[in-house]
């Protein structure tokens, strides 16, 4: 690997590699963290970073079909074939960007922002078996939409296997307006979504309800809606 500090190397080039380093820091957060980001959040970034992959794909081209650039002779340098160097970033520069942006980036602040709060979620499907290599009791949850942040894992055994779709289920842990980062659960039942509507501040129940106690059936109707206000996002 080429030694970014080299006197050779212009301030650009050093720029880019320090960018280089810093995105794929945040692309092994996204890979090892278990923090769901907000699904429209995602989604924003998501677009974003594919706009972003296009605009610096064009000016990779671009530097390519100069002769004299420094992209083009460190493609000639290559002990590769340069196809191979191209078809790589073509394909490696959209992923690198799209998961330390859309996932790494929003996780980190997210660790910075986070306060413990309860939140209701609702099981969408479980994952194609309770075994994995990287996710054992998978059970992916309605309201996100995204490959890789749609997902939770841990889940016991004998909850895996009892819990159905449409269950719902109290998740305790950290959340921001970025995500939620999970870290132990229960099956909602009607005693338990009393408590959380009493004590949670992620369902805001004081503003809904004007500081006054919330019925057990006022209660079924906010988390109704509230899964119906998720589903149209």
């Amino acid at each position: 690997m080429t030694n970014i500090f080299a006197p050779k190397n212009t301030k650009l080039q050093k720029l880019l590699a320090y960018i280089f380093m810093l995105l794929l820091a945040l692309m092994l957060v996204a890979v090892f963290s278990s923090t769901l980001v907000d699904d429209e959040i995602y989604e924003q970034i998501s677009l974003f970073s594919a706009v972003l992959s296009v605009v610096l794909l064009v000016g990779m081209f671009w530097g390519l079909k100069q002769k004299n650039s420094w992209l083009r002779a460190h493609l000639d340098n290559q002990p590769r074939h340069p196809l191979k160097v191209i078809l790589s970033m073509v394909i490696g520069l959209p992923l690198l960007l799209h998961f330390s942006l859309a996932k790494g980036l929003p996780v980190l602040l997210h660790t910075l922002l986070a306060e413990k709060a309860v939140i209701v979620a609702t099981i969408d499907d479980k994952r194609f078996g309770y075994y994995s290599r990287t996710c054992d009791g998978g059970l992916y949850l309605g309201g996100y939409r995204f490959w890789g942040n749609d997902y939770i894992c841990g889940i016991k055994k004998e909850d895996w296997d009892s819990y159905q779709s449409g269950d719902k289920l109290a998740l305790y842990g950290d959340k921001s307006i970025l995500g939620f980062t999970y870290q132990k659960y229960t099956l909602l039942t009607d005693e338990l979504l009393q408590q959380i509507i009493a004590q949670s501040a992620a369902l805001r129940a004081q503003a809904i309800t004007g500081n006054k106690g919330m019925s057990l059936e006022q209660a079924r109707r906010f988390i109704a809606n509230s899964d119906e206000n998720r589903s149209t996002k």
